[in-house]
């Protein structure tokens, strides 16, 4: 069996993700960054301008995992509810899988780099959710309401399970069922 060999770009990526996650920005320095990976200092620079741009490059590489699984789980989707449904679980199974990259997403959240960020995936998340609201919209299925205030409706109460299932609740996936149907529900008309 073959296996795609860990990069040093990859190793720095999660070198940094792993240290904002458990300890925060602060403790993200070029030095701790380069010692968790097990490289030089001095090969960040090698693959990042700075400290900052890989901070940004991890965050960027979260948002194109969750693309990707929204994207593969809706080639065979007809309905704005499926796009919605598929979202969602596209967010929560990537998170699910990684705790540590839903620990550094919050992180970057709150941090003044997020509004840095931009990138082709969160291009194509923005262009991919206001493409179901208007086409839901169109439809008569999703309120007629700006999307930050839909939006309201979706992040939040995802992110307020992960957290619980982060701090041991266990959700069954009628609970998660659920979950998506009450969140849609505020969309729908």
């Amino acid at each position: 069996m073959l296996t795609t060999p860990i990069t040093t770009a990859d190793k720095l990526m999660r070198a940094a993700m792993e240290i904002v996650a458990t300890d925060g920005f602060a403790a993200a320095t070029t030095a701790a960054i380069a010692r968790k990976a097990g490289v030089a200092e001095g090969t960040l620079y090698r693959h990042h301008k700075s400290k900052d741009a890989l901070l940004i490059a991890v965050y960027r590489a979260l948002k194109a995992e969750v693309f990707e699984h929204v994207i593969a789980a809706n080639q065979d989707s007809d309905t704005v509810r499926d796009r919605y449904q598929h979202l969602w679980r596209g967010v929560w199974d990537t998170y699910q899988a990684d705790p540590v990259a839903f620990a550094f997403a919050q992180r970057f959240g709150e941090n003044p780099l997020s509004q840095q960020e931009g990138g082709s995936a969160h291009e194509a998340i923005v262009s991919y959710v206001a493409q179901m609201i208007a086409d839901g919209q169109a439809q008569g299925v999703i309120r007629p309401l700006p999307s930050d205030i839909l939006m309201t409706f979706f992040f939040p109460p995802l992110m307020s399970l992960l957290k619980q299932a982060f701090a041991g609740r266990i959700w069954t996936e009628a609970d998660i069922d659920a979950a998506i149907e009450a969140s849609w529900q505020a969309w729908a008309t």
